[in-house]
């Protein structure tokens, strides 16, 4: 009896079509045409893609002529358009050096040919590329994503019917066009402006909107209808130490803002952006309670600033199921804290609940007398909280005292762990994981660093000798982790080989 020659199975080319498109499109282009060469069945399996990714690993690089590597570079766009069968639904052009335009016209040009539903553009180095008439007739687009580019539609441009995402980063674009694009979007839910705006008041009508971003200059966000709008960032990307921003006394506009966003669940706003909102109005309280709002994220604040202070207050006071809380401070220098400390003393706080307030981190602490009176308002009213993460600015002299005085506060949680960075030192009968790290404020110049990183280290053994007696035993920590530290220094080994003493249940210990 003859035995047939055993005959291999080609198990990768016997997949379904819709498993060697999905394998095909985790490659890049460059790579999913090599593919090509596998074998028959595969020699025109990549031109069947129905997403084009022009990125810059086509981009020689190396390439020293540039003007080489652009012809280079479309010789390859051209190819692969000439070749592609079938529908494009995804394409992206993401070339950092691309200096012509034409190419990228042709490109659109064809995409709309073909029903493209996904464009993502994102070019550098070109001055005030204009889109194309092309795109604005690409009425199938479902996320659109733009970068550096100047954008005008054409008069005969009615909107697309059926956007769900709009990204614009950098773009040149009148605010009135803008309006109109957004309100002429009957299915925008995600809306992203990084924007170089400058106007009184920008106009939201997104009526299924459930995300918006905003990076541009101050300026009154109005929502006109966004029912199902849960999550909102509004920030105004200025250097706050060197510019200044005045915002004139008006109506405050809170109450309008809140009222407009009933589904309101997580909030990211800088200090500009509340001012704006405030105009110069004090409450202690919203009319409207943020039922809804469980992240509440806050830039830039000077709580030293009677107005700062005030509306973070009167916000936390308006949000009883709050979950997570995050604060940036600003250490900016006021010349007259009277009116804070009064303004503190004749505060009631009895109406302040946070039973659901799980998680706080505070950056940029100094140890001043409204920071650490909101530290001992959060630990007191929050019985649910489970982690506090306090990360004191480097240039603080007092930041063993800031601990100090915290061991003393009171709280409402049996079970929170404080972690404490640029410091050493904490007392918490309930902490479970520290971690600390010698990390400098990024907000510091750099020459200023260098004098401060010394003083600190300098300074920092001298400090832990005067509180030998507060350092207290870490009889619940289980983990610790110590960033930037040199162990050839003698002051800083002693550091943290009494640090370690002290935690007789230690587990694990990380050093870097």
């Amino acid at each position: 009896m003859e035995i047939a020659p055993f005959q291999p199975v080609d198990m990768i080319s016997n997949l379904p079509d819709n498993v060697i498109e999905i394998i095909l499109m985790c490659l890049t282009m460059r790579d999913a045409a090599k593919t090509s060469i596998l074998s028959k069945q595969w020699r025109y399996k990549w031109v069947k893609l129905p997403q084009l990714i022009f990125d810059d690993t086509l981009w020689q690089k190396s390439e020293r002529n540039q003007e080489l590597a652009r012809m280079k570079f479309v010789g390859i766009l051209y190819q692969v358009l000439l070749l592609h069968q079938g529908p494009i639904t995804k394409s992206s052009l993401i070339i950092p050096n691309l200096k012509g335009c034409s190419e990228i016209n042709h490109l659109i040009y064809i995409l709309w040919k073909n029903g493209v539903e996904e464009f993502t553009l994102k070019i550098k180095n070109i001055e005030e590329y204009k889109l194309p008439s092309s795109l604005f007739m690409c009425l199938q687009l479902k996320h659109l994503n733009l970068s550096s580019c100047l954008i005008s539609p054409p008069p005969s441009f009615k909107g697309f019917n059926k956007l769900i995402r709009l990204e614009l980063h950098g773009v040149t674009i009148d605010p009135e066009v803008l309006g109109s694009l957004i309100s002429s979007s009957p299915l925008l839910e995600h809306l992203v402006l990084h924007v170089p705006i400058e106007v009184d008041s920008l106009k939201i009508d997104a009526p299924r909107l459930k995300l918006f971003e905003l990076e541009c200059y101050p300026t009154h966000v109005c929502f006109k209808k966004s029912p199902l709008l849960a999550i909102v960032s509004e920030t105004s990307g200025i250097d706050l130490y060197e510019d200044e921003v005045i915002v004139e006394d008006g109506n405050c506009k809170f109450v309008e803002f809140f009222d407009s966003l009933p589904a309101l669940q997580q909030l990211c706003i800088d200090s500009y952006f509340m001012k704006i909102l405030a105009a110069g109005q004090l409450q202690s309280r919203l009319s409207v309670s943020l039922i809804h709002l469980k992240i509440l994220k806050l830039f830039e604040i000077c709580l030293d600033s009677l107005d700062d202070l005030s509306y973070v207050l009167c916000l936390i006071r308006s949000s009883p199921n709050l979950q997570k809380l995050n604060l940036e401070i600003l250490d900016r220098a006021i010349t007259d804290s009277s009116p804070v400390l009064e303004f503190l003393k004749v505060q009631d706080y009895s109406d302040v609940f946070l039973n659901q307030l799980q998680k706080v981190k505070l950056e940029y602490i100094s140890g001043t007398v409204p920071e650490m009176t909101l530290i001992k308002l959060l630990l007191e009213k929050s019985p649910k909280l489970n982690r506090m993460v306090i990360w004191p600015i480097v240039i603080c002299d007092e930041r063993l005292g800031i601990l100090e005085e915290l061991n003393k506060f009171g709280r409402a949680s049996p079970n929170e762990g404080i972690s404490t960075y640029n410091t050493y030192k904490w007392d918490s009968s309930h902490m479970r994981d520290l971690t600390t790290q010698a990390t400098k404020s990024p907000k510091i110049k750099e020459e200023e660093r260098k004098s401060v990183g010394a003083k600190w280290r300098e300074n920092r053994a001298h400090q832990f000798c005067d509180h030998q007696a507060i350092l207290a035993t870490f009889n619940n920590l289980k983990i610790l982790k110590l960033s930037d530290i040199s162990l050839e220094s003698l002051d800083e080994l002693s550091s943290v080989l009494r640090l370690i003493r002290s935690c007789p249940n230690l587990e694990e210990v990380k050093i870097e």
